[in-house]
């Protein structure tokens, strides 16, 4: 009998195969394990070609980190703009602007107010007659006119009264140092 090899795994299962294929070598219908006066075969080698394995490396998944920020909005800046009482109002810029802030104070009934803008140069000096005069003034429409950088204003006003009709007045407004200084005005209508 013949000693084979211990071959371990997949590769020694065909290599026992290979072998017991050549041993068994055929008699041609005789069974007598081979033929008479033959020589056994030579050494038998089997060679196994190994399986390649594949192996599969994961690609790491790259990490995102999200960092948070902190995002500060800054508020538009706040103006505020400030009447200057009886000294003058530097923050009116034009001669016109003076003239409207007077009507406004007035039709907003802020007698002291148009009073510290000039009315105390253009009213007289007693300031509770001189609110009397508009007692009767619901509101106060002002058109005027000036030439660019000049302290004189053209002015007309309509004087709406509370009954209902409309007194029109017109004439010009001397402006310094942001006050009334004087005033050369006539009812027209």
């Amino acid at each position: 009998m013949r000693q084979l090899p211990v071959v371990v795994g997949a590769p020694a299962v065909a290599a026992v195969l290979l072998a017991a294929a050549v041993g068994c070598g055929s008699n041609g219908g005789s069974g007598g394990g081979g033929q008479a006066g033959a020589s056994p075969p030579g050494p038998v080698t089997v060679t196994a070609t190994p399986t390649p394995t594949v192996t599969v490396t994961p690609t790491p998944t790259p990490t995102v980190t999200v960092t948070p920020q902190t995002v500060t909005a800054t508020p538009n800046p706040t103006v505020t703009v400030t009447t200057a009482r009886g000294g003058g109002n530097p923050t009116l810029t034009s001669a016109i602007a003076v003239v409207q802030q007077y009507y406004e104070d007035i039709s907003n009934h802020d007698y002291a107010a148009a009073w510290a803008l000039g009315g105390k140069n253009i009213g007289g000096s007693d300031y509770s007659g001189w609110v009397k005069g508009y007692a009767t003034t619901a509101s106060i429409y002002l058109g005027t006119t000036s030439t660019f950088g000049s302290n004189q204003v053209r002015a007309v006003i309509y004087a709406v009264q509370t009954d209902g009709s409309t007194k029109t007045y017109e004439g010009t407004y001397t402006v310094s140092g942001g006050v009334l200084v004087s005033a050369s005005i006539q009812q027209t209508g």
